[in-house]
């Protein structure tokens, strides 16, 4: 009888713990439910991404200096689902999968340490295209509203592994205003101030991105967009 009583005992102290994991596993469904349907909006905004296979942008990019801005031109071509190159000033940058390479003007190549091969990837996998073609790859949740620059916005995050974004739709547009990421352990917040439309599709062509205490780490404008053109071979 007395080992009934304490079985009673535990049970009904443990009700209020199952109760709260239970209220928990309820609203983490519920958020990932809101989450997927504003990201879907958002896709449908952006537009039909799948066909995309390659994508050329040549624009220019300024950085502030200690005495003054420094501008220079930006190459950038991605294939789809892991190959980069990233061309400015006299430095050219090329991932291809899980390997990278810094390709030098002379034309000798050097093998880029993992460290850094991961910090310029992380470029293909924060691009606006790849992030829409890949939403199986995420847990996305809907965590809230806040203003960005007067537009008010849904605030999405999006998860993969360690990898993790925060991103601001448009209540209005359903298109990105913001994201919030890390590099090295450094917050980056790239603001997105226009878009152009591009055989169908809605791309950012104009953002800024800052430190997390508003610092303008550098400004990115686009001047040409080619999707599906034929890149050269890397290797």
């Amino acid at each position: 009888m007395k080992l009934i009583k304490i079985i009673c005992i535990m049970f009904l102290i443990s009700i209020p713990l199952f109760s709260e994991e239970f209220e928990e596993f309820k609203l983490g469904e519920k958020q990932q439910f809101e989450g997927n349907k504003l990201f879907d909006k958002m896709v449908q905004s952006i537009g039909d991404v799948h066909w995309i296979t390659t994508i050329r942008t040549i624009g220019s990019a300024n950085q502030p200096m200690e005495f003054g801005t420094l501008s220079f031109p930006v190459l950038v071509e991605v294939k789809f689902p892991g190959n980069l190159r990233i061309k400015f000033e006299d430095k050219e940058f090329i991932i291809e999968k899980n390997s990278g390479w810094q390709k030098y003007q002379k034309g000798y190549y050097e093998n880029l340490p993992e460290k850094y091969i991961n910090t310029i990837s992380g470029n293909l996998d924060r691009n606006l295209i790849q992030i829409a073609r890949s939403k199986t790859d995420y847990v996305i949740k809907f965590t809230g509203k806040k203003t960005i620059m007067e537009r008010e916005c849904y605030e999405l995050e999006l998860i993969k592994d360690e990898f993790k974004i925060t991103l601001y739709i448009d209540l209005e547009m359903q298109l990105p205003a913001q994201m919030i990421y890390a590099v090295n352990d450094k917050q980056i917040v790239r603001t997105y101030l226009e878009y152009k439309v591009i055989d169908g599709i809605k791309y950012p062509i104009h953002t800024i991105s800052t430190d997390i205490e508003g610092n303008l780490i550098s400004e990115m404008k686009i001047e040409t967009i080619e999707f599906n053109v034929k890149l050269d071979s890397n290797k």
